[in-house]
C-alpha cells in the first residue's frame, strides 16, 4: 500500500509542477490557459450628455461565435449594455432628430427579419421591423435626409422599383 500511495504523491508531484510550468509558459507568450473574449468597440456617436457605441465581442467561453451589443455611456459614468440584446449583423449608429437610430438582426439566422430602433431622448427605445438589409440601408438614408421610416408595406411596394428602375426617357435634345 505504501508504494502506491508514493506513485501518487509523484504524479501529483509532477502533474502541478507541469500546471505550473503551462501556465507561466502561456503568461511569457501573453495569453491565458482560459479563453477569454476578444472585445472591440466602434467609434462613440454622441447625443446631449450620453454616447453610444457598438462593442464588438468575439471568442471567449463561446468558441466561434461574434455578437455585437450596443453600449451606452452617460456623462462621467461607466458604460453598460442599453438593453442587452446580442446583435449578429448591425448597421453604424444614426443620429437624427435629437436622438439615434441603430439597425440589426438579432438571430444567428441570416434569413432572419432585421429591424430599425430608435431611442429617444429619454432612452424610450421604439422598433420598426424591416424584411432586409437593403431596406435597412435605405430607410438610414431616408433618416439621414430628413425623412421618415417608411412601413413594410410601402417597402414591398416600392421594391420592384429600387432594384429594377425604369430606364430614363429619352428626348429629341438627348440624340
Amino acid at each position: 500500500m505504501g508504494q502506491v500511495a508514493l506513485g501518487f504523491r509523484s504524479l501529483l508531484i509532477k502533474l502541478t509542477i507541469f500546471f505550473v510550468m503551462a501556465v507561466l509558459l502561456a503568461w511569457a507568450l501573453g495569453g491565458t490557459l482560459w479563453p477569454r473574449a476578444e472585445i472591440v468597440d466602434d467609434e462613440l456617436v454622441v447625443v446631449g450628455q450620453r454616447a453610444w457605441f457598438w462593442r464588438l465581442v468575439a471568442g471567449g467561453r463561446e468558441i466561434n461565435t461574434m455578437h455585437w451589443v450596443l453600449m451606452q455611456r452617460d456623462h462621467g459614468e461607466e458604460e453598460k449594455p442599453f438593453d442587452g440584446r446580442r446583435w449578429y449583423r448591425v448597421a453604424p449608429i444614426t443620429v437624427a432628430d435629437d436622438g439615434i437610430y441603430y439597425a440589426g438582426n438579432a438571430s444567428v439566422a441570416s434569413s432572419a427579419p432585421w429591424s430599425i430602433e430608435r431611442v429617444d431622448a429619454d432612452g424610450v427605445a421604439t422598433s420598426h421591423p424591416m424584411p432586409d438589409r437593403l431596406a435597412v440601408e435605405r430607410q438610414l438614408a431616408r433618416i439621414r435626409a430628413g425623412f421618415p421610416i417608411q412601413d413594410k408595406q410601402l417597402i414591398h411596394a416600392l421594391r420592384p422599383r429600387v432594384l429594377d428602375p425604369p430606364a430614363p426617357s429619352t428626348t429629341a435634345d438627348d440624340e
